[in-house]
């Protein structure tokens, strides 16, 4: 029945993966012929599916040649073994949003010498998180000494309004904000570029306009993104597409949650009819102490608001309630245990899915044969739903991980590294930046003692001497000069530590070379805890910095 490892993301080789992808595979398809049922169950939810995946390509400019080959295959209901990753709508996301995509491709190729079985790379957009409930829904960050705290943020202005809404209410963003953050980016482009430059480093004419080809590039990505979207989560949802779809050249199948959860009526049904058989499951596990009953499902109420709905139960009605946080609503739903399916129909269509519910909706209602999830959702729920998963008796296929970290010198990068070899002349950056504490320090309690003498002497010739002296002291060492290396040298441990946005690989690697390196390196190499070193614009073209 289940064909994952006991240990969630354990996999560490696309090689392996594509081994326990095709076992998967082969696990599902026999239980698909045992159970015609289930069959006929998920070639109908597959069906249903491409109609909202089409609808969003078409929508997004994003109908390419390649997944309309693959929407046939959904829409003939033929045999195929079906990847999928999901993730919410990040404003520009970081790395790790974009790259499921590659491991998906990567692993299809992979197959191919496995199995003659056409493969559909499927991604859940989950654009119905509460919009304040996570940052990245509408901020995303680059390396720069140059902003606070060592990072360059470029961020959406959500409005109190929509704090307690899902991502898919809040507006779209106007011309003026893409405006703004094509704007914003040019000047961190500029200071970073002078700032390697000023230290010695020969940039190229051609480097520069490179740089500056990628910077429009992503710019028109937005820009057209903005034209297509309805509000901003899509407007996130068209750029991921736009970026795989038209720029990488995969045919991965994009849909909205809000659009293809609605499919899984049969799949929510089920969970909730066996809700006490879940929550047993759950308080198996060490780390769940006390469940309350809560429904595996989200209302979403008129205004948008997401409901937490609370189970009772009485000897003939199952009884669902749960107040709106955006509105104050309360929302109360009786379905009676002799017609439940009628009664939750009447419902299935305003709901969403939890988290942990959410893979065992998709995975049981699709037959996925391998999930690409991120490291947080692996240690937070994916384990427990796999837990569920396996008692329940619901398919759960392998759960592969794929977060190395890559190294580039991009312009964020190369900058902080030039900066710190100029003002640490050899010494580490520990030992600098402790130096001039010191000597900051040395000079301010000079300063201080000349200050209380100046307060206690009353001869006029002294205290101009005083004066004149502290004047020296201020001449001699620029305390403002020496207060800003200070900070900046400070910035740099952030700025390294930045998980950087996709625009930023766009603007100094580009984002087909991304793709490719992303792609080299799991088809030659194959590991998926290794980090990847990749070769910016400027590495490419330029001289290593101090040369001429």
């Amino acid at each position: 029945m289940n064909a994952s490892l006991d240990t969630i993301g354990s996999i560490k080789t696309v090689n392996s993966l594509a081994d326990a992808v095709h076992k998967s595979y082969v696990c599902t398809n026999d239980r698909l012929d045992n159970e015609p049922a289930w069959k006929k169950r998920v070639l109908s939810n597959r069906k249903k599916i491409a109609s909202h995946i089409k609808k969003f390509h078409k929508d997004s400019g994003t109908l390419t040649f390649g997944v309309r080959e693959k929407l046939a295959i959904l829409h003939s209901k033929k045999d195929c073994i079906f990847l999928m990753s999901a993730h919410q709508t990040n404003f520009v996301p970081y790395s790790g949003v974009v790259r499921k995509t590659t491991l998906m491709h990567a692993v299809k190729e992979k197959l191919a010498r496995l199995s003659g079985v056409e493969v559909v790379e499927f991604y859940g957009v989950a654009n119905q998180d509460i919009a304040s409930s996570w940052p990245w829904l509408k901020m995303t960050q680059f390396p720069s000494i140059f902003h606070k705290n060592g990072i360059f943020e470029l961020s959406y202005d959500l409005k109190k309004e929509y704090e307690m809404k899902i991502h898919a209410a809040v507006p779209n963003p106007d011309w003026s904000d893409i405006l703004k953050w094509g704007n914003d980016t040019r000047e961190w482009m500029k200071s970073c570029l002078n700032c390697i430059e000023n230290s010695g480093y020969n940039v190229y004419p051609e480097s520069k306009n490179e740089l500056y080809r990628n910077y429009e590039l992503f710019m028109g990505i937005l820009r057209e993104s903005g034209e297509s979207a309805r509000n901003f989560a899509e407007f996130n949802a068209i750029m991921l597409s736009k970026i795989v779809n038209n720029h990488f050249c995969h045919d991965t199948l994009f849909s909205l949650f809000t659009d293809c959860q609605k499919v899984f009526d049969k799949e929510f049904l089920f969970l909730l009819e066996n809700y006490r058989k879940y929550y047993s499951c759950l308080a198996d596990i060490n780390s769940i102490q006390k469940q309350d009953m809560i429904a595996p499902f989200w209302y979403h109420c008129e205004c948008l608001g997401k409901v937490e709905l609370e189970i009772m139960e009485d000897e003939d009605v199952l009884k669902l309630s749960g107040k709106c946080p955006a509105c104050g609503k309360v929302h109360s739903f009786a379905l009676s245990k002799d017609n439940m399916a009628s009664d939750f129909s009447t419902i299935s269509k305003h709901i969403s899915a939890r988290a942990r519910p959410m893979t065992l909706v998709f995975f049981e209602g699709l037959s996925v044969n391998m999930y690409v999830g991120g490291a947080l959702a692996g240690k937070c729920y994916l384990k427990e739903a796999k837990h569920i998963a396996d008692n329940m008796k619901l398919n759960f296929p392998p759960v592969a991980v794929w977060r190395p970290r890559d190294t580039y010198s991009g312009l964020g990068q190369l900058s902080c590294e030039l900066f710190e070899k100029s003002a640490c002349d050899g010494r580490s950056l520990e030992d600098t930046i402790y130096c001039l504490e010191s000597e900051i320090n040395m000079i301010n309690e000079r300063i201080s003692g000349i200050d209380a003498l100046i307060k206690r002497t009353t001869s006029m010739h002294e205290r101009n001497k005083l004066i004149a002296e502290k004047n020296t002291i201020r001449k001699e060492y620029d305390l403002r000069l020496y207060s800003k290396k200070l900070s900046d040298l400070k910035k740099i441990p952030n700025a390294r530590a930045v998980m950087p946005s996709i625009m930023d690989y766009a603007i100094n690697i580009g984002l087909e070379r991304t793709r490719d390196k992303w792609h080299e390196h799991l088809m030659s190499n194959g590991s998926l805890s290794e980090n990847i070193n990749m070769d910016s614009v400027l590495k490419y073209r330029g001289n290593e910095y101090g040369t001429q």
